[in-house]
């Protein structure tokens, strides 16, 4: 890897402590994505609609290597996920398809550090995720379209059957 190159990181944050880091990097200029997501909670006296990260404990940044010490010394930035103690990179398609995923679902995403075997390959054909490539995965009955982020897991969201076919 060149050293000027930026590549995407996920790192880790302190607990519920997301959308303050998010804060501290924009104003540091560091460039990161924390996706987020509007879902309904249900109190014993109320239903309010609340913007959640979709990735719980985790920001992904796209940086160079200049950067590191950088990101880990931002408060509440504890570390990267790393692989035999090496920041693992994860591809900028798998950045922009969970990006998709997130800004374009009719329904929410969930995220899991389950690993599912692997399914049909397939690309949706209909509806806002149109042109997305990924597995089709049953679960509890629904049909969901799961995008795996290497090192870290899967991304979900339930897509009706009709608007996927095999690839």
């Amino acid at each position: 890897m060149k050293q000027n190159e930026k590549k995407w990181y996920a790192v880790y944050v302190a607990p519920r402590a997301e959308k303050k880091v998010s804060e501290r990097f924009t104003s540091l200029g560091i460039e990161h994505y924390l996706p987020l997501q509007k879902v309904k909670r249900i109190w014993s006296d109320r239903v309010k609609e609340v913007i959640v990260p979709v990735v719980n404990g985790y920001i992904f940044v796209k940086i160079n290597e200049d950067d590191f010490k950088k990101v880990v010394n931002v408060y509440g930035a504890l570390n990267f996920v790393s692989e035999r103690g090496n920041p693992v990179s994860i591809p900028e398609n798998q950045i922009a398809i969970l990006q998709l995923m997130v800004d374009k679902a009719e329904e929410v995403v969930e995220f899991s550090n389950e690993q599912f075997d692997k399914g049909e390959s397939i690309i949706i054909t209909k509806g806002p995720l149109e042109g997305l490539l990924g597995e089709l995965v049953e679960m509890k009955g629904s049909y969901k379209v799961l995008v795996r982020l290497e090192k870290l897991g899967c991304a979900l969201t339930t897509v009706p059957k009709s608007f996927v076919k095999k690839l």
